[in-house]
């Protein structure tokens, strides 16, 4: 399942899809979590709580952004931007960011059963309607690098890292999928966020791009 680095087919130069990165910092967007840091309006008394209001910045273009306190956890992460769009072009990753997902470890309920457990285990191709197994966790066998246990990668739960940092996440690259699971890797990612619903197939939107009637 994995690459090494210093093996041979591990790349060192850049990203890859699949690629798994420790000490990342995954942030709790959770509203109720979230503090907003504000300037104290300077043409008022300080004998009663001060008025303060957003403090903006400007970034790129946009001066309505702020700053924000969050909850963090720096975790494991695995990259789910397309290899093409990480692969430096004369020194330079061209794509302003890159998307990853937290790994999370496996449920109870879910090692606890053979049957249940076997199929997050198997991987399985979501394109087989009759069973296509945990569509939105790809799993991870357990591995030193990764505290000696096995995870699954939580297609939903993810975040995006500037490339402006690129040299930072190579340093935090540890992991790479061979070619075959990284195919099934980017198949299970691509189902789980492109599968068709029952009502588009009814309305015969399958092909979008076809006219009919």
């Amino acid at each position: 399942m994995y690459i090494v680095r210093g093996a041979e087919g591990f790349d060192i130069a850049s990203l890859r899809q699949g690629d798994i990165l420790e000490g990342v910092p995954f942030p709790l967007m959770d509203h109720g979590k979230m503090q907003v840091l504000g300037a104290i309006s300077q043409d008022r008394d300080f004998n009663a709580i001060p008025v303060i209001s957003p403090k903006t910045h400007q970034h790129r273009d946009d001066r309505e952004w702020v700053t924000a306190i969050a909850p963090v956890r720096f975790g494991f992460c695995a990259v789910l931007s397309n290899c093409c769009d990480l692969e430096p072009r004369d020194g330079k990753v061209l794509a302003h960011a890159v998307v990853l997902a937290r790994l999370r470890p496996i449920p109870n309920d879910i090692r606890n059963n053979a049957e249940w457990f076997g199929s997050l285990r198997a991987n399985k191709d979501p394109r087989d309607r009759q069973n296509a197994g945990y569509i939105e966790w790809f799993y991870l066998e357990p591995h030193e690098l990764l505290m000696g246990q096995d995870w699954r990668v939580h297609f939903s739960q993810v975040v995006a890292l500037p490339t402006t940092d690129i040299t930072l996440l190579l340093r935090k690259k540890i992991l790479q999928l061979d070619d075959r699971t990284r195919m099934k890797f980017k198949i299970k990612l691509g189902f789980t966020f492109m599968r068709d619903n029952e009502d588009e197939r009814v309305a015969g939107l399958l092909d979008p791009w076809q006219e009919t009637g």
